[in-house]
């Protein structure tokens, strides 16, 4: 007989009257997870056991609840195990939907967080930038208001920061010079300038080069200068300045009682421009320099402002660089400087206008005739020896003379010749540029032979001249050895080599020039060998190293490098003069 235990609560009864076995619990074999109260338990007679079977059916053995409750999902008849399934596939998918739709958001906000993070970086970064700039342009105010001199050059302030800036000029006490240059600044920096201006009696040099004022802006400052400023020099170079412009400043120049030095160079004024200037030259009573270099005057232009220098009597400066005057509009220029009555010219500037020897003669008369000229400036024309030899008779026993340029004039040995003997014993010529000119090694001999003893030369440039490395350079080295006053000396692009660089060691390893600052042969084929002597010279000679040793653009290695490092090292142990070496 299969056994069973039946469990019955006190309001049970027993089973059609059939004897029943009372078993104590504790006796009563359960599962864990069922919890029972004290009741008795009972056990069907013999005679039950089928019906005890049949209640197996419905009734399951001791198995726990989620057991029982899993076997009665899988006894469901198969269409409700239908449903259920359905049910259950349905809930699945509207899962799978839910985990779709919150993959979806996701990808959603991480697109959106990538394509606006970079715009709330910028934006951070934006308000970083600007605050630094407001901070930025309060310490330059706090310059302007504070000290006598202020350069705020290549600042990138544009428009908005120089007005911003420029506000500190007014009623400004303490501010004499500013540089402004080189910012950006357009017509409207220009117009808060001449704003500034109308309540400023203390800035004096007011420097605004290689900006855009354009005529707008020139304009504007013009009206402001007409009035009391107390500025004496004023730059308004590159600053695209036209006819229009010019006309204007001009008619400041009329009225200004203040302004010596006016910087009009490199802008767009032509004929009609200097045309309104010269006219203001002849009234105004102040202005001591001018330069309009880099213009548009051509011949016509050249010979509108000779009219007005034969009456202007103050101009003592005039540079005209870079006109295309020609030799008409020089010896125009050059006869009306000679007739002037009273005035004394001291600066003439004619570099790069296309003289030659016919526009030399006029210069040399006017050389003759006027006894103040210091500075000479005849930089790349064509004036040939034929030239030079005028030069050099109007030159003869000229002291006067302190920069004479002449560098790019196809000036050869006979030339040179000419001019060095010209300038012997003046004691008063400190720049001699002679570059760009084939002189060669006769020419470089006829110059060092005057320039050892007797002269002050500071300044001599002699870059490009073909001295080649034999007679040439040891011509240059006696001058090494034996001058006292060359401050700079640029032997520059003269084909010296390991040879002209051996000549010139022995010359630096015997001199006694302590004034020598600057030795620049670079673009010289130079090789190791070359540069060991140089280094070898430094060494015997520390107290007259230069201060500053070119050699770049030429063929020296590492090895020739470290014997000129070294070099350098041991002129400061043993001199303590501190060399810079540019390879």
């Amino acid at each position: 007989m299969r056994g069973m235990v039946a469990l019955a609560s006190d309001n049970d009864e027993a089973a059609s009257g059939d004897d029943v076995l009372i078993v104590p619990k504790e006796n009563v074999v359960v599962d864990d997870t069922d919890i029972f109260d004290d009741e008795p338990v009972v056990s069907s007679s013999v005679e039950d056991e089928e019906k005890g079977a049949c209640c197996e059916e419905d009734t399951p053995p001791t198995e726990s609840v989620v057991q029982h409750e899993f076997h009665q999902a899988v006894e469901l008849p198969a269409d409700e195990q239908q449903e259920n399934i359905g049910h259950v596939w349905k809930m699945g998918a509207l899962g799978v939907v839910a985990l779709g739709g919150l993959a979806g958001l996701g990808f959603v906000g991480h697109k959106v967080f990538t394509s606006q993070a970079p715009k709330v970086q910028k934006a951070m970064e934006s308000r970083q930038l600007a605050k630094e700039s407001q901070q930025r342009l309060n310490d330059f105010m706090a310059q302007v208001r504070n000290q006598p001199t202020v350069d705020l050059s290549a600042k990138n302030l544009g428009d908005e920061g120089f007005s911003y800036i420029v506000d500190s000029l007014s009623f400004n006490e303490r501010c004499v010079a500013a540089d402004f240059s080189k910012n950006g600044i357009g017509e409207a920096g220009a117009a808060q300038l001449a704003q500034a201006l109308g309540s400023n009696t203390c800035l004096q040099n007011l420097v605004m080069d290689t900006n855009a004022f354009g005529d707008e802006g020139a304009t504007s400052l013009a009206s402001a200068l007409a009035g009391g400023c107390q500025i004496k020099t004023l730059g308004l170079g590159s600053n695209n300045i036209g006819d229009v412009g010019a006309k204007a400043l001009a008619e400041m120049l009329k009225n200004n009682t203040t302004l010596e030095a006016f910087e009009l160079c490199s802008n767009a004024i032509d004929v009609d421009g200097i045309t309104g200037i010269a006219d203001a030259l002849k009234e105004n009573t102040t202005l001591k320099r001018l330069n309009i270099s880099d213009n548009y005057l051509g011949e016509e232009g050249a010979k509108v402002l000779a009219s007005a220098l034969r009456e202007n009597t103050t101009l003592e400066e005039l540079s005209i660089k870079g006109n295309e005057l020609g030799n008409e509009g020089v010896i125009a220029i050059c006869e009306a400087l000679s007739q002037r009555q009273g005035g004394n010219i001291k600066l003439l500037e004619f570099a790069n206008n296309n003289i030659g020897p016919e526009g030399a003669v006029a210069i040399s008369d006017l050389l003759r005739s006027v006894g103040t000229l210091e500075t000479l400036n005849l930089y790349m024309n064509d004036i040939g020896d034929s030239g030079a030899f005028k030069l050099a008779s109007a030159l003869d026993g000229k002291k006067s003379i302190v920069t004479l340029d002449i560098g790019g004039n196809n000036i050869g040995v006979d030339g040179a010749k000419a001019l060095a003997a010209s300038i012997k014993g003046n004691t008063s010529l400190r720049t001699l540029e002679l570059g760009y000119n084939p002189i060669g090694p006769e020419g470089a001999k006829a110059f060092a032979d005057v320039l050892k003893y007797d002269m002050e030369v500071e300044v001599l440039k002699l870059g490009w001249c073909k001295l080649g490395g034999g007679e040439g350079a040891k011509a240059i080295a006696d001058l090494v050895m034996f001058n006292t006053t060359i401050k700079t000396l640029d032997l520059r692009g003269n084909g010296f080599g390991d040879d002209g660089a051996i000549y010139l060691a022995r010359g630096m390893k015997e001199h006694e020039n302590v004034n020598f600052t600057e030795l620049d042969i670079g673009y010289n084929e130079i090789k190791d060998d070359g540069a060991c002597a140089l280094a070898q010279s430094l060494k015997n000679n520390p107290d007259g190293a230069p201060k500053e040793l070119k050699v770049n653009a030429n063929y020296i290695t590492r090895f020739g490098q470290v014997a000129l490092t070294e070099a350098l090292d041991m002129v400061y142990d043993m001199s303590k003069r501190e060399m810079v070496i540019t390879y």
